[in-house]
């Protein structure tokens, strides 16, 4: 029994620390010359079917107004990780589209 409960503590602190590790997941594109100012768009991603499907279109282009050179990161941020455990009932996951002018 006692062996069950350490499995059972050790599988806990195990997808406790895969949760938190999953904040440095992202990607960083660069359009143009890239970002000169100081200036972000934050927008969220909602997927359906883990991923499957896109619930919304996020375009960057329009979060970049007229400019030609920015920077675009998609990450799975703090946010992201706290908004799973209610969307994963629902098979949803979420990214978040950062677009740097």
């Amino acid at each position: 029994m006692r062996s069950l409960h350490r499995r059972f503590l050790w599988c806990c602190v195990f997808l406790l620390a895969a949760g938190l590790s999953t904040s440095c997941v992202g990607h960083n594109h660069v359009v143009g010359l890239g970002a000169a100012g100081a200036n972000t768009v934050e927008a969220r991603q909602y997927y359906w079917i883990f991923g499957l499907y896109q619930v919304n279109d996020v375009d960057a282009r329009r979060l970049s107004g007229d400019l030609t050179s920015y920077t675009i990161e998609t990450k799975f941020g703090w946010v992201d990780l706290l908004l799973m455990p209610l969307l994963l009932p629902l098979t949803a996951t979420s990214r978040t589209v950062v677009v740097r002018t």
